[in-house]
């Protein structure tokens, strides 16, 4: 399954930049959305492990309590 995302709405795209890389420098890798649609995609198919999805989940919730407005 692929859970597609947007940070802060429509036209974010500097802070989903953000996002992305900081994204990747905590070993969370490809969540960068569609080309043509932009976003975020985070697939969370079988081979997901659960500690992945929790590692995605803290790091979700750190970002956006460090960038809220």
């Amino acid at each position: 399954m692929n859970v597609d995302f947007r940070i802060a709405g429509e036209g974010k795209t500097a802070l989903e930049e953000q996002f992305a890389k900081e994204a990747e420098d905590k070993g969370l890798l490809n969540l960068k959305g569609y080309r043509t649609v932009g976003g975020m995609r985070a697939s969370l198919y079988n081979a997901m492990t659960e500690e992945g999805v929790d590692n995605l989940l803290e790091f979700m919730q750190d970002f956006q309590t460090k960038h809220a407005n």
